[in-house]
Order: structure tokens, then C-alpha cells, then sequence
């Protein structure tokens, strides 16, 4: 391998590792700088002390072991983190497993105190790692910049299309919004729930008739273009562990036009304009009226979603790129 500037050391190749190391890697690669990314570290880039190493969520004693060694050399080290993993309400059974396991929240804190900077997705995200390393760098989750200018294909036969696509680790979410999707969906037999990655659906009980299920697509690109909602819904329990998540899922619902129905929790709160780009919903009967209002008129879907995407323009991987080189690079 040749010399690089940056390495991107990713815990894993799905939505997580896209959006916070091979995208960022992307935007400084268009940037001019040599980087490269995987979930191996190649001894090349081991041994090259002049490579700056963006290791992403690491708290396993192998991966541990090996970054302490690198900062006790003196290495640049990055360590990025996007989720409050101290908080995973054990609804997420598997990621609540895992990040319970003996030692593992230890080692993530060890490696974030070694590194140079740490890098965050949101200010509460931030306040939280800051106890063990007060070099933090917040840098917003963005989009690839051919999502703005994409068209997704919709149905055009009557049907309107709610959507949702995400991970196994929304169950306490739709816990909280079940009972009105599922009395909307019945009242509004010409509405259907199109749920990617997960099927909330069979979990909700929702009518079969009206529910609509994409298994996990792995790539997210391909995830992205397999989106083909009217208007996005993003339900989110105010719990601590969503308190410092992001606004993504309203970000690529705008970024391809798309207004969003999503719950009054602080990443919505901070990202979308009510009325302007999407609804925020904080009393439960607000589903229903927000979801009939934009089904019910499509020149203000039209109309939301065009703002919905100028406002997602300022959220690419251009624009941020120059963030991630301040942290890593700068």
C-alpha cells in the first residue's frame, strides 16, 4: 500500500461505517489527500508513522491492544463515535449485548482517552465523551452529493407511501407510535407502510394489505436509491440514548425531497423547520393530522419536500469534508 494520509479503521461496513468513515474518506479524498478505508488495519499502515488512523467505535481487546500500542508510540489517532453507546436501551437486543459485554465500554473509554481527537455527531454526543478526552470535534452526519439531484421513483397509481428504513434498534421508537400508525393506516385504506431493513410492519400489526417490506439492503447507496416514499416518518422515544443521536433519517428523506412526519426529540428538533421541511409531532393524535395533511395535498408535499431538499444541500460531504479535515488533518 502506498503512503496515505489518512486511514479509516471501520467496525463495520453498514450505515454506521458509511456514513462516518468511507464517506468522510471520500470527501477528502475529492479534497486531494490519499486516504484508504476497511475493517482491517494493513501493516502498512501500521508501520507508517506519517498515516493519521481514524479507528471507529473501538472496544474490543484486540482492536484495544492494538490502538494503545499505536498512541504509546506517538501515532496521530482519530477516534470516531456517532452513538451514546452507555445508553442502549436493552430493547436493542443485540447491541445492547454486545456493548454490555465485560470490558468492552472500558476499553472504548481507554481509547478514547489516548487518542488525539475525538470526533462526534451531535453536542450531546460530545458533552459525554469529553469526560475522558476534551479534544472533541463535532462534525454532522451528511449525505453523498448525488443524493440532492436524484429522483426517486414513487407509485403513481393512488396509493400514497409512508416510509421508514433503518436498523433492528428502533423497536422502542415504534413501541411509542404503533397504535397511531396503525389506526391511520386502517382509517386511510389508500395509504400504505413501506419499511425497509426491518419489518416494523408484521411487528405493529399493521394491515397486510397496506404494508410493504424491503429486506436490509447492505449497501447504502443502494439503500438510498431503494427509497421511494411520498413522506418519511422518523419516530423517535425521548429517551437518553436518542438524545444524542442525529437527524439522519429527515436528512436523506430530504436530500431526495421527501417531507418528514418525525417526533419532537432533540435531533429532529434542531434539524427540521416545522411546517417548512417536515412536521414535528409532539402529542400522539399529531400523527394522524400531520400524516392526513400531506397525504391529502400534494402540492404542500411538493412543496416541503423542495424545501426539505435546499435545506439537506447544505448538509453533503462537500460541505462538511473541510470539518473532517480540520480533525483529522489540520
Amino acid at each position: 500500500m502506498s503512503s496515505l494520509d489518512a486511514f479509516g479503521w471501520q467496525a463495520d461496513q453498514t450505515g454506521c461505517g458509511y456514513y462516518r468513515i468511507e464517506l468522510p474518506m471520500q470527501g477528502l479524498a475529492d479534497l486531494g489527500y490519499a486516504v484508504a478505508a476497511s475493517q482491517r488495519l494493513p501493516q502498512a499502515v501500521r508501520d507508517n508513522p506519517d498515516t493519521v488512523i481514524v479507528g471507529q467505535r473501538l472496544c474490543q481487546a484486540g482492536s484495544s491492544q492494538t490502538w494503545q500500542q499505536l498512541a504509546a508510540q506517538g501515532r496521530k489517532l482519530i477516534l470516531e463515535i456517532d452513538d451514546d453507546l452507555w445508553n442502549i436501551d436493552g430493547s436493542s437486543q443485540q447491541a445492547h449485548a454486545f456493548y454490555s459485554a465485560a470490558g468492552r465500554l472500558d476499553h472504548l473509554q481507554r481509547n478514547i482517552a489516548v487518542a488525539t481527537a475525538v470526533t462526534v455527531t451531535t453536542e450531546p454526543l460530545a458533552e459525554r465523551v469529553a469526560a475522558w478526552n476534551p479534544n472533541v470535534h463535532i462534525i454532522p452526519n451528511a449525505v453523498p452529493d448525488w443524493l440532492v439531484d436524484h429522483s426517486p421513483t414513487r407509485r403513481d397509481d393512488g396509493k400514497l407511501t409512508i416510509g421508514w428504513g433503518g436498523s433492528a434498534t428502533h423497536q422502542m421508537d415504534f413501541e411509542q407510535v404503533s397504535s397511531q400508525l396503525r389506526q391511520y393506516l386502517k382509517r386511510n385504506p389508500d395509504t400504505e407502510l413501506h419499511c425497509i431493513g426491518v419489518d416494523y410492519n408484521a411487528w405493529m400489526r399493521t394491515p397486510k394489505e397496506q404494508s410493504r417490506f424491503t429486506p436490509w439492503v447492505p449497501e447504502v447507496e443502494d439503500f438510498l436509491r431503494a427509497i421511494d416514499y411520498h413522506v418519511g416518518i422518523a419516530p423517535l422515544r425521548p429517551h437518553t440514548f436518542n438524545q444524542a443521536k442525529s437527524a439522519l433519517k429527515a436528512l436523506e428523506c430530504g436530500a431526495l425531497g421527501i417531507p418528514v412526519v418525525a417526533s419532537a426529540v432533540r435531533p429532529y428538533e434542531d434539524y427540521i423547520q416545522h411546517g417548512v421541511t417536515g412536521y414535528l409531532v409532539r402529542r400522539d393524535h399529531e400523527w394522524a393530522r400531520h400524516l392526513r395533511g400531506l397525504a391529502n395535498d400534494q402540492s404542500m408535499r411538493a412543496e416541503m419536500g423542495a424545501a426539505a431538499r435546499e435545506q439537506a444541500r447544505q448538509h453533503t460531504i462537500t460541505r462538511t469534508a473541510p470539518l473532517w479535515q480540520k480533525a483529522i488533518l489540520g
